[in-house]
């Protein structure tokens, strides 16, 4: 795929978090998929890092680098915005998981890129 589709891939699933950041806490069905909150932060971020990494990697020599600066900025800004929201709260655990989810998907890109090559 080429680099635009990853850029509006990333910008698509961005807003998709920013809409999920905005649902009230009343409103999230309790489901099994919502008890395991950071696991789903992980999965989330692993996504998102994916489309940042193949995003960047043709623009920059240091993709890595710049998809957990980046997606690290984003989960922090997130969850202030999130904290916002009716009900919901910021939690420097769920940046945690997002900084896990960013760097499995990069470590992930590496690995699957190498064996490509």
């Amino acid at each position: 795929m080429s680099t635009k589709i990853y850029n509006n891939l990333a910008i698509i699933f961005i807003f998709t978090i920013i809409l999920g950041s905005s649902i009230p806490s009343a409103s999230i069905p309790n489901s099994y998929i919502f008890s395991s909150d950071k696991l789903l932060h992980i999965i989330e971020y692993f996504i998102l890092g994916f489309f940042l990494f193949n995003s960047l990697k043709k623009n920059t020599e240091y993709p890595g680098f710049l998809c957990l600066l980046l997606g690290t900025i984003f989960a922090l800004v997130d969850e202030i915005y999130q904290s916002t929201t009716l009900g919901r709260f910021s939690s420097s655990f769920d940046v945690i998981a997002d900084f896990i989810g960013l760097t499995l998907s990069i470590f992930c890109n590496k690995i699957f890129t190498k064996k490509l090559s």
